[in-house]
This record gives structure tokens, C-alpha cells and sequence, in this order.
């Protein structure tokens, strides 16, 4: 079964530009509007939650073909969000491709929506779990966008014990510090994070 558990932490900043007579633009502020480490059990702007200790920390998860999504409202004046967080990646991701038919990708969504209308920006990449060797490599996309090709656990923060099927694996979760930086102005903010896993 592919899990994966959505972060430790989620950060989001809220960052105010500042347009000038021509000039470059200015970063004029840097304000912290949500932090969640999950500890004290606080979901009150989260919809799906669920916690779970894993690795001796509460965490939000585990999610399988699902997610939660974090909603926030009076943000106040702002032109752009910069959200951080920690995503573990437990069992058999498969990457882009699964060499299966039909053959989709295990792919993981951050999607955004303002003042409740239609997602106005979607973020679509890939995880792999697996080994990689000349005779087998189920390549992911992360660090880039979906369909790009990396190494599995390219890009990845940790390497932790496995959940599941790789419970016994000393590597069996991948731990990678997500950063993304959105065009953003509007006074609430729905933020939705989910994966679309195939398992044959």
C-alpha cells in the first residue's frame, strides 16, 4: 500500500512587493501567517486531518489517494505566499511510470484556490521509492514538475524507517523539504495537498 504522510511542519509567508517607478521589484516584508508542527493537536484550519506518531513526532497523515486542505482567511495585503513544509514518502512509490498497464504515474498535488473559486494554480510532481540500478529505475520527477525524469529520492532531505510493506527497511521513508513560492493577492486561501497513487 503507498502512504504518504503530508508534514511535520507547514509553513506559509505571506511576502509583500513593493512596485516602484521603475525599479526592480523590492521585497519590503517577510510575515509568518501560519505554522503548524501538529505537537498540540491544533487542526482548526484544516480540513481531512488526520495525526499519527511517526519517527517519536505527530505528523499529519496517513494519506493514500487523498489529502487535506489547509484554508486561511484575512491574509491581508500581499502579492505572493511561500509555503514550506516537510512531506514523508513511505512504501513503494513508483515515480512516472510503474512499467504496468495502464502505466500512470504515483503522483502528488499541491493546488490552490482563492476566495473560493476554481484552482488557480496546480503543482504536479512525481516520487519514487525504489531502487535504482542499470537493470531497473522507476524515476520520479521531483525535484521538477511532472513529466520530468530525476533519480529516485532525488532531491530528498532524509532518509527514515520504513512504514507498511518497508517496516522493516532502515530507508523505507523518504523525507523531502518542500518550498514553493505562489502570485498571490486575494484575502482567503484554499490550499489543497493530495496524491493520485496507482497500485496494480
Amino acid at each position: 500500500m503507498n502512504l504518504t504522510h503530508i508534514p511535520k511542519k507547514i509553513f506559509l509567508l505571506v511576502l509583500v512587493t513593493l512596485f516602484s517607478c521603475g525599479k526592480s521589484d523590492e521585497l519590503q516584508s517577510i510575515e509568518l501567517f501560519y505554522n503548524n508542527d501538529f505537537e498540540s493537536g491544533d487542526l482548526d484550519a484544516i480540513d481531512d486531518a488526520q495525526l499519527m506518531t511517526f519517527n517519536n513526532t505527530t505528523v499529519l497523515g496517513n494519506y493514500n489517494n487523498d489529502g487535506f486542505s489547509l484554508n486561511l482567511n484575512n491574509i491581508g495585503p500581499h502579492d505572493y505566499i511561500y509555503i514550506s513544509f516537510d512531506l514523508y514518502i513511505h512504501d513503494s512509490w513508483d515515480g512516472n511510470f510503474n512499467n504496468f498497464d495502464p502505466d500512470q504515474s504515483d503522483a502528488w498535488f499541491i493546488e490552490l484556490i482563492s476566495d473560493g473559486g476554481t484552482p488557480f494554480n496546480v503543482w504536479e510532481t512525481s516520487f519514487s521509492n525504489s531502487v535504482c540500478n542499470t537493470a531497473f529505475c522507476l524515476r520520479q520527477s521531483y525535484p521538477g514538475v511532472f513529466p520530468t525524469e530525476n533519480l529516485p529520492r532525488e532531491g530528498s532531505s532524509q532518509l527514515l524507517p520504513g512504514l507498511c510493506s518497508l517496516e522493516s527497511e532502515f530507508d523505507g521513508t523518504t523525507m523531502y523539504t518542500i518550498e514553493q513560492v505562489y502570485e498571490h493577492t486575494g484575502n482567503a486561501l484554499l490550499i489543497r495537498f493530495y496524491d493520485q497513487l496507482y497500485q496494480p
